[in-house]
């Protein structure tokens, strides 16, 4: 059967429907409750930030450290400088380079281990503790006075040349500064040294110890705050009407897989759980009523293995298997840290410490099907230039050629694409429709207030709980039917669900269906 994009284009004029809808609706926010959340989070962040700087002056004497500076956390983390940036910056390939209409990152060098070692312990110095004391040229003030050549003083203040401005000469010892963090391959280098971001922590932080583990702990939780109180807090402050409710914007044409993203605020990455409570400023606007969210379980694995025809994934998904729990017995992680490498090789992830590597192999493996697919995708991508998925959707690959190692040229958005477009852009989107449709047609005071990835979200009035649930356990059951009439394909993988109700987004208690 020949796949046309008329079906996509079909729901997408219906989910531009939906989607005004929503945004119309909104979400109801108490403010108070955002308030004390604001004064909670901003306390903690205060105090890890006076620890962190004290963990930071531990490990390095007197040389002050900027924690906001990735060039400051590279010598704190790795206890090493680079000497020659710009040759650095040769040999490792970095910075960024046009591919079609978006700067894409560099393809990293390859190296074997002791070539990458070697080469590192060249190009870089190991930084000492220093010992701070005062400079007897400006005495402390950082800037001088010159004399002119009439043997005047100069009304013009000029910079101290011997301690830099600083006012402070600092002495180095014999004792090695920082964590003394290994980089392990040329995916830990940066521009101007090695990288310190949000992944590459939460990667380090479960194989180390002591002092580097706790420091690495700590910083990933402050960077997250920062993050949560910027986007979030201030967003929905940003962004409230005078009747408490907020309205984001949905856009379907933004993100390359189709997607949907959301601004004024971003309401596509909110934290789920305690990690950050934001969740729980969001209340039902009726007197007495609940918010009620579905979630699809493990949607994107699922399409996977469906669109790979992969018989393990089919049984794992009949019985029950708990994957996230598989990826923490071999990486030996919890299960919570687990869930972020789980379907890392969904997306062609190899990269990543030892134990996660050796579980991305142990996928492969296991998921053999997943593997030979990700094959079929590179060849077609390579040989058309574009993929097409079962319902029409299309992805352009205009640079896709072989490279020198075997795989294609943006092998992770070639592997990526299909999962999050199928599951996202292309079933989960039937089943926001089928909802409202159905909603408007029972004249239910009840509505839809938002939709995250693989979830919807609705505001119900009380009398009207029980048919809500009814409802929306119907509509995102309806994902087969809903794919054989819209695009004439049988998805045939078993589809999971969990709904959740409660009087706020995140005090919310499993539905028993």
């Amino acid at each position: 059967m020949e796949r046309t994009l008329l079906p996509t284009l079909r729901l997408s004029l219906e989910m531009t429907e939906t989607l005004t809808e929503i945004e119309r609706n909104g979400l109801k926010i108490n403010l108070d409750t955002l308030k004390q959340i604001e004064t909670e989070f901003q306390t903690e962040l205060d105090e890890l930030e006076i620890r962190l700087n004290d963990m930071a002056r531990e490990a390095m004497g007197d040389t002050p450290i900027n924690l906001a500076s990735p060039d400051d956390r590279s010598v704190l983390l790795y206890s090493r400088k680079v000497v020659d940036k710009k040759e650095w910056s040769r040999i490792f390939n970095l910075g960024h380079e046009m591919r079609g209409a978006t700067m894409k990152p560099k393809q990293r060098v390859r190296m074997k281990r002791s070539v990458f070692t070697s080469t590192v312990r060249r190009m870089t110095e190991v930084v000492r503790k220093t010992v701070g004391s005062r400079c007897a040229g400006c005495l402390g003030f950082g800037k001088v006075r010159p004399v002119n050549k009439n043997g005047q003083p100069s009304k013009a203040l000029r910079v101290c040349k011997p301690c830099k401005g600083a006012g402070v000469i600092y002495t180095p010892t014999r004792e090695v500064a920082g964590f003394k963090l290994v980089p392990r391959d040329p995916y830990d280098t940066a521009a101007a040294g090695f990288k310190t971001d949000k992944t590459t922590l939460e990667n380090r932080a479960i194989e180390l110890s002591g002092d580097a583990k706790e420091f690495a702990t700590a910083y990933i939780r402050y960077n997250a705050l920062r993050t949560y109180l910027n986007t979030f807090v201030e967003g929905m402050k940003n962004n409230v009407d005078e009747n408490g409710i907020i309205h984001p914007e949905f856009m379907q044409c933004v993100t390359a897989t189709g997607r949907l993203s959301s601004r004024n605020p971003n309401f596509q990455n909110m934290p789920r759980g305690n990690t950050f409570a934001i969740r729980k400023v969001v209340e039902s606007r009726f007197d007495g009523g609940y918010i009620l969210e579905g979630d699809y379980s493990q949607l994107e694995f699922r399409v996977a293995g469906f669109l790979a025809k992969d018989s393990q994934a089919y049984v794992d998904v009949s019985e029950g298997t708990d994957v996230h729990q598989y990826t923490a017995d071999i990486i030996g992680c919890s299960r919570q840290e687990a869930k972020a490498h789980t379907f890392k090789p969904l997306y062609g992830g190899t990269t990543g410490t030892e134990a996660q590597q050796r579980y991305y192999r142990a996928f492969k493996d296991k998921y053999e099907g997943v593997k030979l697919w990700h094959d079929k995708l590179q060849r077609e991508a390579v040989k058309t230039k574009q993929i097409t998925l079962p319902s029409g959707r299309q992805y352009a690959f205009p640079s896709a050629r072989w490279t020198e190692w075997g795989t294609a040229t943006n092998r992770t958005a070639i592997c990526n694409y299909p999962v999050q477009g199928f599951a996202t852009a292309d079933l989960l989107p039937t089943a926001l429709v089928c909802l409202s449709r159905m909603m408007r047609i029972r004249e239910l005071k009840s509505v839809i207030c938002n939709t995250v990835h693989d979830s919807i979200v609705l505001d119900v009035h009380p009398d009207e709980k029980d048919a809500c649930i009814k409802l929306l356990e119907y509509a995102m059951l309806s994902l087969p039917t809903e794919s054989v009439n819209r695009y004439g394909v049988e998805y045939d993988m078993p589809v999971g669900i969990e709904l959740k109700i409660g009087k706020n987004w995140l005090d919310t208690e499993v539905v028993n269906l």
